[in-house]
């Protein structure tokens, strides 16, 4: 009698049991040649994985207990060849060390189920005959993202750039970017130019050397600049035209203004229409969550203790995150002093630059102050623990988090 075929089993991990329970019924409805088994934290992930081989595991690095990053460890200790999918995001130096595996694919939360799909398939489905390594098709928004992955996986090769008939190179050593051309520039200035080029295609041919090193920033500090100057190009590209109406308004009719006049001063209300001081609560309750939302995001950042936002004017501290042992109020009034104090010492050297971060480097602790950009009356400020924080990811997060507040 023949052994009936293998079936490959894929082991989920997630401290939020809602949610890998219904990863696992969405996977199991679409792939059902696959055996899709959950557990909630990294001890109970390894007792199975004892019991049932499993061929691929997916896990959350953020777990109470038994870390996602050390249950992956610990299980490739017992089994090298394990592919593994990872849910977070590409901030984190310990995630790094997973990179060594076969097969390593990352997932920054919220992300989309056809992605998860597209990495289990690719986990799981075997690489052709004599296939060296993987070869295909991505799309990206932003060239920064697939850098941070070659860098992240330590690649060694040339990432070549197509765009609008220019061309451009970058080369990776061991992970580290260490050479860039375009047309017309070398070195820092080529690599911006690529990473602002809003579409084209790229192709990565693997193990390709140079002699040459132009490269002299480090690759955090690169993709720090080139998200900001891709932002500043976002910004200019979205901001309104001034060139005035096309086509006169019509004009109001007087009757239309009477009756509006009528019905402000004595007609009834439409239970649709909020009155005045309610329409400004509900405004303010949205900014106030969208605060909290945004400042939650920042629990992300490699080391985090708290962070707040703050009214440089008032002193007025918007919002918090965090803080430990901090008193965020006490640091938001203190804080306000030292943004004001250094707008006065710019004043007075007539220095008319803006402030892109001010940094307190303490014995244990980093205090960065980032004033936003769209309204430099408010600031960031975020603390991070110093033996565990990675400065440039933070700034980088920190922008990130800028674009999605509405105060």
């Amino acid at each position: 009698m023949a052994n009936a075929p293998h079936v490959r089993r894929v082991l989920l991990v997630d401290d939020e049991e809602a949610l890998v329970w219904s990863l696992a019924s969405r996977l199991a409805k679409v792939r059902p040649q696959y055996q899709f088994i959950t557990a909630n934290d990294g001890t109970s992930a390894l007792a199975l994985m004892q019991e049932n081989q499993a061929d691929l595991l997916v896990a959350d690095i953020r777990m109470p207990g038994m870390s996602g990053i050390d249950l992956v460890l610990a299980a490739r200790r017992a089994r090298p060849d394990l592919p593994v999918i990872v849910m977070t995001a590409f901030t984190s130096s310990d995630v790094q060390r997973l990179s060594s595996g076969p097969f390593t694919g990352f997932l920054e939360k919220p992300f989309e189920f056809d992605r998860l799909l597209e990495l289990v398939d690719r986990a799981l489905v075997p690489p052709p005959p004599r296939a060296v390594g993987f070869s295909g098709a991505i799309s990206v928004q932003t060239l920064p993202d697939i850098v941070q992955l070659y860098v992240l996986s330590s690649a060694t090769g040339m990432l070549s750039i197509k765009h609008h008939g220019g061309e451009g190179q970058v080369y990776f050593d061991r992970g580290s970017i260490r050479h860039a051309v375009t047309n017309s520039a070398v070195g820092d200035e080529a690599f911006y130019e690529v990473m602002q080029w809003s579409g084209g295609e790229f192709s990565m041919r693997a193990g390709a050397t140079t002699h040459e090193a132009s490269i002299v920033t480090n690759w955090q500090e690169l993709l720090m600049e080139s998200c900001r100057r891709i932002d500043e190009t976002r910004r200019e590209e979205e901001r309104p035209s001034r060139t005035g109406w096309t086509e006169a308004p019509p004009a109001p009719d007087p009757l239309d203004n009477e009756l509006d006049t009528f019905f402000q001063d004595f007609g009834p209300r439409s239970k649709s229409d909020p009155a005045p001081q309610e329409t400004q609560r509900t405004e303010s309750l949205e900014a106030k969550m969208n605060i909290k939302d945004s400042l939650s995001k920042l629990n992300q950042i490699d080391g985090f203790v708290g962070a707040a936002l703050v009214d440089s004017e008032s002193g007025m501290l918007l919002g918090q995150e965090g803080g430990g042992g901090l008193n965020l109020e006490v640091a938001a009034a203190g804080n306000t002093e030292v943004v004001k104090a250094k707008r006065k010492t710019m004043g007075n050297l007539g220095l008319k630059e803006t402030i892109e971060d001010i940094l307190i480097t303490l014995g244990k602790q980093y205090h960065l102050i980032r004033p936003l950009r769209g309204r430099p009356t408010l600031f960031f400020y975020v603390a991070l623990d110093r033996a565990r924080a990675n400065l440039a990811m933070a700034r980088i997060a920190l922008a990130d988090v800028e674009k999605d507040l509405v105060v």
